[in-house]
Order: structure tokens, then sequence, then C-alpha cells
């Protein structure tokens, strides 16, 4: 069933939602009717492009690089005097430095690229379903009725590439300077004017 409230899936034995944190008491009437199961209308999947996610790591790279050099450097030193290895003393500092240098954009490049091929929003008559993750995998369905508002951004860089990102609030989302501080942002959508508009046909309708 659906929390009648922001109108997340819940499980049929849940006292509260996962999503807005409301008492679940039952199905309400709309949640009830019977849901079209047939093949979802649009599909939408994120654009990774690996420059832009190497670049946004660049300040925390840098320091990690001087953390782990100075701070698992000093601990290598130590390590390396005390077994007696025929290293030289600047070796760990080294080691290190390069380590978190390499280490890091690495880990963040591989684990976005995995998050955004593992995302995917369906787009059925009454429904968004969608799932997204790659560490934490989250999955959520929402009715149409119970979206509130939506609404466009695009960045300088995703304009580069045609890209964007569409918020869609309900009513268990708060706001903030104006931005949604939750609910659903579907990033990096190409031709996101385009995808904008179907959207809302779907919602209106």
């Amino acid at each position: 069933m659906f929390c009648s409230k922001c109108g997340t899936e819940v499980n049929d034995d849940a006292k509260f939602c996962s999503s807005c944190g409301g008492v679940v008491s039952g199905a309400s009437p709309q949640t009830e009717q019977k849901r079209d199961t047939g093949e979802p209308l649009l599909v939408l999947h994120p654009c990774f492009i690996g420059w832009v996610t190497a670049l946004s790591v660049l300040p925390i790279q840098i320091f990690m690089t001087v953390w782990g050099a100075g701070f698992c450097g000093g601990f290598g030193m130590f390590i390396v005097r005390g077994l007696g290895l025929p290293l030289p003393a600047w070796f760990p500092f080294v080691f290190f430095g390069c380590l978190f240098f390499f280490g890091v954009p690495l880990l963040v490049y591989t684990a976005k690229k995995r998050t955004y091929a593992e995302t995917e929003y369906r787009f059925f008559r009454d429904r968004l379903e969608y799932a997204e993750g790659f560490w934490t995998a989250e999955k959520k369905t929402i009715k149409y009725d119970k979206i509130t508002e939506t609404a466009i951004r695009r960045g300088i860089i995703q304009r580069k590439y045609n890209l964007g990102t569409i918020f869609l609030s309900t009513p268990a989302t708060g706001f903030s300077q104006g931005r949604a501080m939750s609910g659903i942002s579907i990033r990096d959508i190409e031709a996101p004017e385009k995808v904008y508009e179907a959207i809302e046909k779907l919602i209106e309708n």
C-alpha cells in the first residue's frame, strides 16, 4: 500500500512511513485503485560525465593527499624504522601521498559511475517508480497526485552537454531558500526541457 500523506509505497504491515514518518493506518481510497500494470511510458537514466566527477573531487583529493602523506606517512616512517627496512625516510610519505592522490578520485569516480548505471526512473500512467544507488540502494514509488510541484535546473556544465536536473516535490518535502531539501531529483537527464514537458503532461493527466 501507499502512504496517504506523501504517496510513498510502504509494506502492508508497516506502522510508519519510511519517507515522511507519518502514521500508516491503512490504504487510502486512492491507493486501493487498481495499479497500472502496463509498460512504462517514459524511462530515464542519468548521463555520467567522467571529467566533471574527477574535477568535483579535486578539493577533497588535495586535502586527503596532504593528510595521508603527513599522518599515515609519519606512522609508516616509525614502522619502517622499527622493522629495520632498507627504505629511505621519505618513502612512506611519498607512498601514502600517491595512494591518496590517485585512490580518492578513483574511488569516487567508480562509485558515481556505478551509481548512475544502477539508477532508473520509470514513469507509468499513474505513478513514478525509481531505483538508484550503488553503496546504498533505494527504491521508491510516488503517485502523480502526490506531486505538488515540479522544477528544472541547468548548471553551466549541464547546459554544455544538454543536461539538466528535474525536481519533483511532495507534501512531505521541505524547502530551504526556495530549493527542495528532499524528494526526488532526476539528475543529469539528456534533453531536459523535452523531458520536463513530458513529465508535466503525465502528472497533469
